[in-house]
């Protein structure tokens, strides 16, 4: 998990959005693989992922945050104390629905 949150921090789009998908994949199987995400500080950076220009990453990222809130309050704490609400919202009138999509259900 470590050097996948590493990823997150690199300069090419594409890697990060490996990582960010590779993180997802991880944290959609139980809170404590999701736990372990958010002690890693990958919140953080799939955040700052989410207000990068690119579609795709921005999709994965909230994909990818939804994974991981959607295990316990506590997590989706972890999420909001991020500050990915005031990243996502503006996402919902995008005009991509997958973006739509994912960002609705992380905010759910």
């Amino acid at each position: 998990v470590d050097q996948l949150v590493g990823c997150l921090e690199e300069f090419d789009p594409s890697v990060k959005e490996g990582a960010a998908w590779a993180l997802g994949y991880i944290a959609r199987h139980n809170q404590d693989l999701a736990q372990a995400i958010v002690d890693n500080e990958a919140t953080h950076y799939l955040v700052l992922c989410v207000q990068e220009p690119e579609l795709p990453l921005k999709r994965i990222a909230a994909s990818t945050l939804s994974d991981i809130a959607k295990h316990s309050p506590e997590l989706a704490q972890v999420v909001v104390d991020n500050g990915a609400i005031n990243h996502l919202a503006p996402l919902i009138t995008n005009s991509d629905p997958k973006l739509k999509r994912q960002v609705c259900q992380c905010l759910a």
